[in-house]
């Protein structure tokens, strides 16, 4: 770690030994996701196009609901669904490779 005001080294201590001045909080490190990822272009496509039957959902490894948009299938919500769902999805941000992240809890993937 570096002081901020005069630049020097000062590893793990709490102040600057040339300085005075203390040392920053350190800051968490950002957690990598490690669980499952989708392609996000992929994903919103399928989304679009046939949402409506919840091949999307299978895609993302969220078989109860992909059940659920196939039995509901002729109500055309599913399909209102899908194409909010494919928007959502190609307007969120990828980790550089093109992959978002299927996360627990959250019903937009």
């Amino acid at each position: 770690m570096y002081c901020k005001k005069c630049g020097t080294d000062i590893g793990d201590a709490k102040f600057c030994p040339s300085c005075g001045e203390k040392a920053p909080a350190e800051v968490a490190p950002k957690q990598e996701f490690s669980g499952k990822t989708v392609n996000k272009i992929a994903y919103g496509i399928i989304a679009i196009l046939i949402g409506g039957l919840g091949i999307h959902r299978f895609y993302a490894g969220r078989w109860l609901s992909g059940i659920m948009y196939l039995l509901f299938c002729w109500t055309c919500i599913p399909s209102l669904l899908g194409l909010i769902e494919g928007i959502i999805a190609l307007t969120r941000p990828d980790d550089g490779y093109g992959n978002i992240p299927v996360r627990d809890g959250e019903y937009f993937v």
